[in-house]
């Protein structure tokens, strides 16, 4: 899934892209909610907190959110359960 965040504490920041989904019925399921986010950010823990903030919006219907970063050793998708962000699947069969 992901790498220890000490590879990108140290060092220039790294791109990081953010892509939120969500759940409407115009897609007929889950769909991309905005244009990804690709943002130079320090660390893969910094990049966690962004999307996060950015989905919990109250004006962002966020279903989920995937984070990649630009060198291809970090790829983490999260989704919502229960009021609470999780990692992996959704939990869904």
């Amino acid at each position: 899934m992901g790498t220890p965040d000490a590879v990108y504490i140290y060092g220039e920041p790294m791109k990081f892209t953010v892509q939120l989904f969500w759940e409407g019925e115009l897609y007929g399921g889950v769909a991309p909610l905005f244009t990804p986010l690709t943002l130079d950010l320090s660390s893969a823990d910094r990049a966690r907190e962004v999307a996060k903030k950015v989905a919990a919006h109250r004006d962002v219907p966020a279903h989920s959110f995937t984070i990649k970063s630009e060198d291809g050793t970090l790829s983490e998708r999260w989704f919502q359960l229960d009021g609470a962000w999780n990692q992996g699947d959704s939990g869904q069969s």
